[in-house]
């Protein structure tokens, strides 16, 4: 049900999911009170930062990881 001043009852879903994603992925910084009093913007645009973020960390845990990979050599060790 929707009211003329308020969001409609679909809204809520989205609404908590994104203060849940900066309470958890923002490690501490925010609080519930926090987030959900900020404007939208401001509260998409951290959203964005921590997705922007956690893509970068992925990347470069995805290039390490490659990179160990090709570059372990492996002793013979036991074999005769």
């Amino acid at each position: 049900m929707s009211t003329f001043f308020g969001l409609g009852s679909n809204y809520r879903p989205i609404l908590h999911g994104e203060i849940f994603d900066l309470i958890y992925y923002g490690k501490g910084g925010f609080t519930f009170s926090d987030v959900y009093d900020f404007p939208v913007w401001l509260r998409r645009f951290y959203i964005k930062s921590i997705e922007k973020a956690l893509k970068a960390e992925a990347e470069a845990n995805k290039k390490s990881n490659k990179a160990q990979s090709k570059g372990i050599s492996r002793p013979n060790i036991g074999k005769r």
